[in-house]
């Protein structure tokens, strides 16, 4: 009896000590265009899956009703991580480009605002550390912009 009861108090102290190491990510995402397709959310750990927009440590995909929606993702581990945002506005599930990587469709980015960089984000410049329940801001970029002054500022 001695045993079942150390054994019960054992899995409920790692349980509890596990649960202290994950944390919930609340996405507030502004400038959502709707009635013009689908937005997805990346949770990204690391440059290359970062770059190649694959490889999510957490994903959501939702269809907007407001023009501005929270997302919230829970039990991630505590760590430096990168958040992604597009609307898929042709809802081909998969966010398009055109030359030099350039997107078609509205992104946004962790950290990163047109007019803090002209440069196309990098994991080091969009991550953060995680490492309470945390809120981050996303403002999606819109189609209106023109992405040519991204690339080459006057």
């Amino acid at each position: 009896m001695v045993r079942l009861v150390f054994l019960i108090s054992m899995v409920s102290i790692s349980g509890f000590v596990l649960s202290q190491n994950t944390v919930n990510l609340t996405v507030s995402i502004s400038n959502i265009e709707l009635n013009k397709g689908s937005v997805f959310v990346g949770l990204y750990g690391n440059e290359a899956n970062f770059k190649l927009k694959s490889g999510a440590i957490d994903s959501v995909s939702f269809i907007p009703n407001k023009t501005i929606t929270n997302v919230i993702l829970k039990n991630i581990s505590v760590g430096n991580y990168a958040l992604a945002v597009f609307q898929d506005m042709n809802n081909n599930g998969k966010l398009d480009i055109r030359e030099f990587k350039i997107p078609t469709e509205p992104v946004g980015i962790s950290n990163y605002s047109l007019s803090k960089s002209k440069l196309p984000p990098t994991f080091k410049k969009a991550q953060f550390r995680l490492n309470e329940d945390t809120l981050i801001q996303i403002n999606i970029i819109p189609l209106a912009v023109d992405h040519r002054e991204i690339t080459n500022p006057k």
